[in-house]
């Protein structure tokens, strides 16, 4: 039943990315809210439902850190954006990264449960910073090819504010939930291990 629930909640997932595709056009926060999604709300129900990537758990950490500090470079975020097929890389190379990384750390296999949170707190703080950036940058470095933040209250740089404190705050909130639970199990697990 669990699994079932995840694949359900994973494909409404998929579905509020796409739903958010015509304002993602326009606006800098719809585009990264569409990533917030992905790697906080359906690549780990992905997972969840037992579809498992087998990979080893540091290499599908590197590969989420790598890919998403990768898209999130505005040399890279800019290409992506004004091309179709740049778009749908850029989504779906963050959605498969994302999808390595949470099997790794949700599956069960070879590493402790203090490990798995270690993993997904330090790639909670290394993905952390380009919404930092974002937030505290003085000036708009990421704006959308028909960027019209003006449609909605909003200027470039409020906009680009907007999304990096999307990728900074609510993603956290999984991460560091997920990496709580973790280590919670470890340490009861430990306890249990040692107390007569």
């Amino acid at each position: 039943m669990l699994k079932l629930s995840a694949l359900g909640g994973a494909v409404l997932g998929l579905l509020a990315v796409r739903l958010l595709q015509p304002m993602a056009q326009i606006l800098f926060a719809a585009h990264m809210a569409q990533h917030l999604l992905l790697i906080a709300i359906v690549a780990p129900l992905l997972a969840l439902a037992g579809l498992e990537i087998r990979t080893p758990p540091l290499v599908g950490w590197g590969l989420f850190v790598a890919i998403f500090l990768f898209w999130h470079w505005p040399v890279f975020f800019r290409w992506a954006a004004q091309e179709p097929f740049g778009e749908l890389l850029e989504l779906g190379s963050i959605l498969a990264a994302a999808y390595c990384f949470w099997s790794a750390v949700l599956a069960p296999g070879h590493l402790s449960d203090g490990a798995r949170a270690l993993m997904v707190m330090t790639a909670a703080v290394l993905t952390d910073l380009p919404g930092v950036v974002m937030l505290f940058s003085p000036v708009a470095l990421c704006t959308m090819p028909a960027e019209n933040a003006a449609r909605f209250g909003l200027t470039p740089l409020s906009d680009q504010q907007l999304a990096g404190l999307l990728m900074w705050v609510p993603a956290n909130l999984v991460f560091f939930a997920v990496a709580t639970f973790l280590f919670a199990r470890w340490i009861g697990a430990h306890h249990r291990a040692v107390t007569p």
